[in-house]
């Protein structure tokens, strides 16, 4: 049994990890197999516009969202280091600033950054070096020198955010957009999610996330994180996914798992910095004397969040009201979270509203734009029903606001807003 160790996040705790030898070969498979065919990512103009302005590019997101492969397809000039992989840890750890100025001073892709944080300094310095000559000689940005990967979001740490902050380009590749995807059918979408490897060649979901799970307890939650009870965690990963699209119950879910309200903050957290779940809050409006203070949680890929759930088929989905109605809105707002981050910045961010009190309701999603307010009610039928807008006509505050369903029937304009197929979800980003 090999060991090796790495520095953990955020506590800076050195510990040492067992890692099973074999292991994840299905996984390894996958990505082998997948390389035949290549998805163009929207986020990829975004990419070539940053590269032109910043000496570090960072490109973060879950395991198996196709980082790597994006990466080495826009800078194949650029020698390529796996920390993932012992050998070349070793070679590099040993003395990561020797290595950096004897080896890769004109450039490099470490993928996997994570796993060695100490780098950050030298490539500081060295971008500094790079900008420092780039304006001797007259030139005012320096393109990119170094590209980081990880899934593990490292600005976690505050001296590396601190580092990185006007010198690298933050970049979050997530599962594939409806668009990239080509999906169609809703409850497809739902069940197979966004990963790009199951558009590639042909593999199910019901092979591909019992092998991701595992691979992501094992080289994430274990040998990252340092937690040992997986089985628990896992666990815990099936109550979030039932918990998509609601508050997070702490008490009740303490007392199923027998867990302290500290560690599940901290399992919150891990999820959240691996890109597994993330959480949309509340809208607030000053005139609202009652408002929803917590978030809600969603799953950044429904796939994920269906083979948590047990579900084996989109039928599943389909016949399931509740199931069908939790994975629909956890689309949605997924989609929108992309979008975002397609984008370059939050801008147009979701929220939900939930008014609280006698006679309280709830919309679905709430996105202030930069003219206009935008009130979505998300339902997971296909035949419009004028009912659908009445919580968004209840307040004052969005009289005015531009009014949607988003549904699984066809894109129309109707009496008081506008109906929304969730192919069509772009529509929401227009001004």
């Amino acid at each position: 049994m090999n060991q090796r160790f790495f520095q953990i996040f955020p506590c800076q705790i050195l510990v040492f990890c067992d890692i099973k030898e074999g292991m994840n070969e299905y996984m390894k498979e996958l990505t082998v197999t997948s390389k035949a065919i290549y998805i163009t990512r929207e986020i990829e103009e975004l990419i070539e516009d940053q590269s032109h302005h910043y000496p570090i590019l960072s490109v973060m997101g879950p395991r198996q969202s196709g980082k790597t492969e994006m990466i080495r397809k826009y800078f194949p000039h650029l020698p390529y280091y796996d920390l993932e992989d012992e050998d070349t840890f070793n070679m590099i750890s040993r003395d990561p600033n020797r290595f950096v100025r004897d080896k890769c001073i004109d450039g490099a892709i470490f993928d996997e950054f994570h796993y060695l944080p100490q780098m950050t300094q030298i490539l500081k310095t060295v971008a500094d070096e790079l900008r420092h000559e780039f304006r001797r000689e007259g030139k005012t940005v320096v393109p990119t020198r170094f590209v980081l990967t990880g899934s593990h979001n490292y600005l976690f740490d505050a001296q590396i955010k601190e580092t990185m902050v006007g010198r690298a380009a933050l970049i979050k590749l997530l599962p594939l957009t409806l668009q990239e995807s080509g999906a169609k059918d809703p409850f497809e979408a739902m069940y197979k999610g966004g990963y790009p490897i199951l558009y590639v060649n042909g593999t199910g979901p019901s092979k591909f996330f019992p092998a991701y799970i595992e691979n992501y307890l094992e080289r994430e939650v274990k040998t990252v994180h340092g937690i040992d009870d997986l089985r628990t965690f896992r666990k815990f990963m099936e109550i979030c996914a039932s918990l998509t699209g609601q508050f997070f119950d702490y008490q009740k879910v303490g007392s199923v798992l027998e867990l302290s309200k500290e560690t599940m903050n901290k399992w919150l957290t891990i999820l959240y910095s691996s890109y597994i779940i993330f959480f949309a809050g509340p809208y607030y409006q000053s005139t609202i004397a009652r408002f929803a203070n917590k978030d809600k949680l969603y799953f950044y890929d429904t796939g994920l969040a269906a083979a948590l759930m047990g579900v084996k088929s989109p039928e599943y989905i389909e016949f399931d009201p509740d199931m069908r109605g939790k994975l629909f809105e956890n689309l949605v707002f997924s989609e929108m979270w992309k979008k975002n981050f397609i984008g370059g910045a939050y801008l147009d961010p979701a929220y939900f509203w939930n008014i609280t009190g006698p006679g309280g309701y709830e919309v679905d999603m709430i996105v202030k734009g930069f003219l206009h307010i935008k009130a979505i009610e998300i339902k997971s039928g296909d035949t419009f029903d004028p009912k659908w807008f009445a919580n968004m006509k209840k307040h004052k505050d969005l009289r005015e606001a531009r009014k949607f369903v988003v549904y699984t029937g066809p894109t129309m304009d109707v009496e008081g807003g506008r109906a929304l197929n969730f192919t069509d979800l772009d529509q929401l980003f227009l001004r």
